[in-house]
């Protein structure tokens, strides 16, 4: 059963047949109007042991028919309408988490937010209340089953009816998006699926109206399922966009297609880590081989930059069609690229990979580090000791520890690749900072690929004019290289470990170890050597050495 942070006590799992419109969610609260539903002689409550059971009680003109489901922080009733005589389901909060405010705050956004999504494919919530100091709220009952239970049941399913169920589940996160609401708990056990095959978001409770500045603050709960969670959601809930959604439906399109959440751990706190620091497993290492472009398509929602997956949901659905049709979806770089905010976004990023360069040292393959201070030898990583006293610099290193061994059934793996290019600290003749700037303008713009050239140009004007606004101006365009580094170097990463999949796949080890030797080798930086080495380690067979 899928786990939410804040869960304490998760739901049992009901027959199919018997699951609403909400299951073991992470059930939401809020401040509900009193005065709204009048109480009646039927609404006793019944215990059965230290269980509470409204079975038969009538909560203003909802008679509670069976339990249906619980969860910890409250349960969910078959209920009917009486004026009406139609089926609902009734969520209530528990006794105890009425008593909380914050409680109560979320229970009324859930409904709220339900409540303002007529679509087809989103649980739709009839009415809310409180009868004799019982919150609760009615929603549409599913005759079905969520599709975390269809999946454990049935088994993985085959890839056109997981992007059938997926399509629908997309559309209604668009419809949230374009009312201004996120989701924040997307999962499969929050998309409900009925007997005639629709598919029907639930849980609303985690939901944010972007247009509202304030967030519920939940003290001891956390925001979101850990193994669906987006890297950026569990740093700060209250400031994700629909790309946090996107993210989770990547997760859980591959949990559909492969049965198998991609991180498992001893604690939610390892899962979250996992989606943060880890590659996403592809289905070839989750046990399901899948087609090339579903892979690509998964892995383009799952990037770990916000910036890197699809910017919008029509931007989804367009890639969608195409990968139903066999093909490869697209890579909008230019739109990642130059949109500021996305630059901001990745700006962090930017600095992790200036600190890991600075840290790496140039060594050729196959070497030993050279030998320290009272014969030790050198630790990989730290500072490269400059070739003269006074030859020193603070320029962003490249290329990666050639030395260093890959986890796992390939461990003792080297990387294939060539060693770095010839360090060049001073690539522009000395001029005046604006010459230099001009031709640093020049190089960039003529070889784009060609990263260490374009960061030590850019390094040596602002070193020239130093305590400058055009320094600043130097600076700033170092930065944005480092960013389209990283942009541009994972999503290789992502496409040769595609290639890699389908010869490791055909019992082709060294063909699948030799794909990498197309990954530049300017290109290197501590991060992605060790992202490519974890990558060899976990998919070679063990024992495999390369020619």
């Amino acid at each position: 059963m899928d786990e939410t942070i804040s869960d304490s006590a998760p739901a049992p799992r009901r027959p199919a047949k018997d699951l609403p419109g909400a299951n073991d969610e992470t059930l939401a609260s809020g401040q509900m109007p009193r005065g709204s539903v009048t109480p009646t002689a039927g609404s006793a409550i019944a215990f059965k042991g230290k269980e509470r059971d409204l079975s038969g009680a009538q909560l203003g003109e909802y008679q509670l028919v069976r339990k249906i489901a619980v969860g910890g922080m409250g349960e969910v009733y078959e209920g009917v309408q009486l004026k009406l005589d139609r089926r609902v389901a009734v969520k209530l909060l528990s006794e105890e988490l009425s008593r909380e405010q914050e409680f109560l705050t979320r229970f009324e956004r859930e409904a709220k937010s339900a409540a303002a999504l007529n679509h087809p494919n989103v649980v739709q919530v009839y009415d809310y209340g409180c009868a004799e100091g019982q919150y609760y709220f009615v929603m549409e009952l599913v005759d079905g089953t969520d599709l975390s239970v269809f999946v454990k049941e049935h088994g993985k399913l085959p890839v056109a009816e997981a992007l059938a169920y997926f399509e629908q589940a997309v559309n209604a996160l668009k419809f949230a998006a374009r009312n201004a609401i996120i989701h924040r708990d997307i999962k499969p056990a929050n998309l409900m699926l009925t007997r005639e095959g629709v598919v029907k978001v639930s849980d609303l409770g985690l939901a944010k109206k972007l247009t509202d500045d304030s967030d519920v603050t939940m003290t001891g709960v956390g925001m979101g399922s850990p193994h669906f969670l987006a890297p950026e959601q569990a740093d700060d809930a209250a400031h994700v966009d629909h790309r946090a959604d996107i993210y989770a439906l990547g997760v859980t399109l591959l949990y559909l297609l492969t049965g198998k959440r991609p991180f498992e751990g001893a604690s939610n706190f390892s899962v979250v880590l996992a989606h943060a620091n880890k590659p996403l497993p592809t289905g070839f290492e989750l046990g399901t081989p899948l087609p090339e472009e579903i892979e690509r398509f998964i892995k383009r929602m799952t990037a770990k930059l916000p910036a890197a997956r699809y910017q919008d949901y029509d931007e989804l659905l367009a890639d969608l069609q195409r990968v139903k049709a066999g093909h490869r979806p697209t890579v909008n770089w230019g739109a990642i690229l130059r949109d500021p905010k996305n630059l901001q976004r990745l700006a962090i990023a930017a600095v992790v990979i200036l600190i890991t360069a600075l840290a790496v040292p140039m060594m050729l393959p196959d070497k030993q580090p050279p030998a320290g201070p009272a014969g030790q030898a050198a630790a990989p990583g730290g500072f490269q000791p400059p070739d003269h006293p006074d030859d020193r610099d603070t320029r962003p290193r490249f290329g990666g520890d050639d030395g260093k061994k890959g986890k796992g059934p390939g461990s003792g793996l080297r990387l294939p690749f060539p060693p770095p290019p010839a360090k060049n600290r001073a690539p522009l003749k000395d001029a005046a900072p604006a010459e230099m700037m001009a031709e640093a303008d020049r190089f960039a713009a003529e070889n784009k690929d060609e990263l260490t050239g374009i960061v030590d140009r850019y390094w040596q004007v602002a070193e020239k004019a130093r305590g400058t606004p055009l320094s600043q101006e130097a600076q700033r365009k170092t930065d944005n290289a480092l960013l389209t580094h990283q942009v541009k170097s994972h999503q290789l990463i992502e496409e040769l470990q595609v290639k890699m999949d389908a010869f490791v796949r055909q019992g082709k080890a060294q063909e699948a170890f030799d794909v990498w030797l197309a990954f530049p080798s300017d290109w290197r930086t501590r991060e992605t050597d060790e992202e490519i080495l974890e990558i060899l380690g976990r998919s070679l067979p063990r024992g495999f050495q390369p020619k």
